[in-house]
């Protein structure tokens, strides 16, 4: 999502950024990520977008935009470790994993959507999500780009059981921590991409998302927040 609001014409871009973001997690504190360094692709046969790669199994379309379909890998950059707040201690770490499956994207004129469905491929969460999303790009000045989108996930209960839940051996009383299985849930999303270019290479991008977290999720005792919501800055040098 970070890099799908490039214009089609760049084919190598690299960047330097932070994201700060809201944890869902009890007790644990909001803090800046610096994001040292990333790079995005977009070629015939292949892309490379910040944490996700693909190949182009199938490809179509013209000026007017085309709809394509891949084989995927992305990181899925979520969990904690016990050490991040008092009420977390006794948990297991819940580790970043990689999920890997199949992608269908489109883009017309500015309207861009993608479908992906993707499973565990490190053994971490065991899980599956099917996730959808649509944005629509627009030019507000010759310079000022502005694209507005919505997503929904479904996310299988064994990946959201891994990240939210509480197994047997790991509850507590003293914190009121109680054992917790989460079922499997939908999860939507809103966000907005912004990219300011100075001139052909130069430009600096600004997304900003906010996610309501399911009544599956919520029921967590390890949950503390209903809606979360974070922001990315970036400068991105395009070849």
């Amino acid at each position: 999502m970070l890099i799908a609001s490039l214009p089609a014409a760049a084919n190598w871009s690299a960047g330097v950024g932070g994201a700060l973001g809201q944890s869902p997690y009890r007790g644990v504190s909001t803090n800046p990520n610096t994001i040292p360094a990333f790079v995005s692709y977009r070629g015939r046969f292949a892309y490379l977008r910040g944490i996700e790669a693909g190949i182009n199994a199938w490809g179509t379309g013209g000026e007017w935009g085309g709809v394509q379909a891949s084989v995927l890998v992305k990181g899925r950059l979520a969990g904690y470790e016990s050490s991040d707040s008092w009420y977390l201690h006794g948990m297991e770490d819940r580790d970043w994993s990689i999920d890997g499956g199949v992608g269908f994207s489109g883009r017309v004129n500015g309207h861009q959507f993608s479908v992906q469905l993707i499973t565990d491929l490190l053994d971490k969460h065991q899980g599956q999500e099917i996730g959808t999303s649509y944005s629509y790009g627009f030019k507000i000045t010759p310079k000022l780009r502005m694209s507005p989108g919505v997503s929904l996930s479904w996310q299988s209960s064994d990946l959201l059981s891994y990240y939210y839940g509480v197994r047997a051996e790991e509850a507590d009383a003293s914190r009121e921590r109680w054992a917790y299985q989460a079922d499997a849930a939908w999860v939507p999303s809103l966000n907005l991409n912004t990219i300011y270019s100075f001139n052909q290479s130069h430009s600096i991008m600004l997304v900003a998302s906010s996610t309501r977290l399911p009544d599956e999720v919520t029921a967590s005792p390890l949950v503390s927040r209903e809606w979360v919501s974070g922001g990315f800055f970036a400068y991105l040098y395009r070849f």
